[in-house]
Parts: structure tokens; C-alpha cells; sequence
């Protein structure tokens, strides 16, 4: 019976969304996300239609949580950022987005020394391997702007990453320009030098989250790439270089001056 009423109610919410979302006011949502700034009007109107594609295609489950029609809009937009040059295609291998009101909480047992200890954690969001993508609904209002902080690119960056094998491990497919093998020494140096610095106290772009393992690395840089840009670049040029071939995107031609972050980053996301 509780699968039944669920599966309902995403049915009911996706015909009353998709009937809403008509009369958004696209071109308006667009000028009031900072991120977007800076794209074309070709670019604009394509990202655009990826959107509404995007949220066609997706069932958006809102647990706790009544997201507005513009909401979800804005939403969509910069979910399909990344993916511009790529095509929705690039998202094929998730299907449903849940909405949570709050962080999801995780609990595991850690062997330390010759017992064990139970250690918690907090997500803001989840990309589930073969499943879907898990966000905090107040951390997605937050979005948009140039302060570093993504959580929507975040967890759709995991979902790119396991294309290739099927897992999270910072070696997405090979893309026009970057040799896996060249894609691998760069993540592994800028890896250490992250580390290095978290270490030593001393200012990063990436937060110390990229130590976690390639994986968390390639979605944090991701998430600055498009949200800081210029801070990127000026830190780890030959990394920037990469994911501008690799998205085929210069998001540090976009973002205004006055914008760019000098300092550090906070944790975001799983």
C-alpha cells in the first residue's frame, strides 16, 4: 500500500509540474541566476530547452518539502549546466530525483583498534550507484551564485563519473582532447597538493572533502569550475584547463571580477 500511494503521488506530481511549468517565465528565471551570466542568447535558449526536457524526463519526488513550479525551474537550469555541450544523454543513468527537507543522516561501524566505534555523518546530498540522486531542498534554494558552493552540480557530477565503470571514482569517460591517462596524473597531483594544503593549514579553493578520494575530488572541482571559476583557474590551471576541455565550457569568461573568492571552501556534500 505505502509503494502504491508513493508511486501515485509522483504521478500526480508530475502532471500538475509539467502543466505549470508553461508558464514560467524561462527568460526571467535566467537573468536572476547569477551562474548563468554570461552565456549567449543560443546558449541561454538551449539550456533552456534541455531544462524542460530535463524535467520531463526526471521524476522529481518531494518528500516534506512543496517546491514551486519556478523553483524546480531554476533547478533544472543549472543541473543542466554541465551538460550544455554533452546532451541530456549524459544523464541516462538515473531516472528520479527525491527532495528532502533536511540532511540524511548515516551511521556505521568503524573497526578502531581491536573494538569498534560507531561514527555518524551528515549529507546534504547523495548520488545512489544505480539509483537515484538524493538533495536537501533548502541547500538547492541556495544555489546560483558565485561563492563555490553547488550542491545540485555536486551530485550530478557523481552520476557523469559512474558512466564510465559504473562507480564514483574520479575517472569519467574520455572525452575530445582528454586522454584518460593525462585526465588520471592531474587528478592525482592536484589530489596531493589539496591534501598538502589542508594539512598545512593553508588556503585552498577545493575543500578538504577532495581528500576523500578521486571521486569527491572531481565533484568539488566540478562544483568550482561553474561556481568559482577564476579561483580554479588561478590555483590549478592545468586542472581548469581539463575541465574545459571536458565540458567544453570557460565558465572563468563568465564569472564577474569583483565575484572571485579568495579563500577557502566549505564542505558540501557526499
Amino acid at each position: 500500500m505505502k509503494h502504491c500511494l508513493l508511486s501515485w503521488w509522483r504521478r500526480c506530481f508530475a502532471r500538475d509540474a509539467n502543466a505549470n511549468f508553461a508558464a514560467v517565465d524561462w527568460g526571467r528565471l535566467c537573468r536572476q541566476i547569477p551562474l548563468l551570466q554570461g552565456l549567449n542568447g543560443d546558449e541561454l535558449e538551449q539550456l533552456q530547452r534541455m531544462a524542460l526536457q530535463f524535467l520531463r524526463q526526471k521524476s522529481i519526488t518531494p518528500l516534506g518539502v512543496r517546491p514551486r513550479p519556478e523553483q524546480l525551474a531554476a533547478m533544472a537550469l543549472q543541473a543542466c549546466l554541465p551538460i550544455l555541450y554533452l546532451g541530456l544523454d549524459w544523464y541516462r543513468n538515473f531516472y528520479e530525483i527525491i527532495l528532502l527537507p533536511a540532511p540524511v543522516e548515516r551511521h556505521e561501524e568503524l573497526a578502531f583498534g581491536e573494538g569498534w566505534q560507531e561514527e555518524g555523518s551528515s549529507h546534504l546530498g547523495e548520488a545512489w550507484e544505480q539509483g537515484p540522486v538524493v538533495l536537501v531542498w533548502p541547500e538547492v534554494l541556495h544555489d546560483g551564485q558565485w561563492d563555490g558552493y553547488h550542491l545540485v552540480i555536486h551530485e550530478l557530477v557523481h552520476k557523469l563519473d559512474m558512466l564510465a565503470d559504473g562507480v564514483a571514482n574520479g575517472m569519467p569517460p574520455e572525452r575530445p582532447g582528454v586522454p584518460i591517462a593525462r585526465w588520471q596524473r592531474e587528478l592525482e597531483t592536484v589530489y596531493a597538493e589539496v591534501c598538502r594544503c589542508h594539512e598545512a593549514a593553508q588556503a585552498c579553493c577545493l575543500d578538504e572533502q577532495a581528500c576523500d578520494g578521486l571521486d569527491e575530488l572531481f565533484a568539488i572541482a566540478s562544483e568550482c569550475f561553474f561556481s568559482q571559476p577564476l579561483a580554479l583557474q588561478a590555483q590549478f590551471p592545468e586542472l581548469y584547463r581539463l575541465l574545459a576541455l571536458w565540458y567544453q565550457q570557460d565558465p572563468a569568461q563568465r564569472q564577474p571580477r569583483e565575484t572571485r573568492r579568495r579563500h577557502g571552501h566549505a564542505a558540501l556534500a557526499g
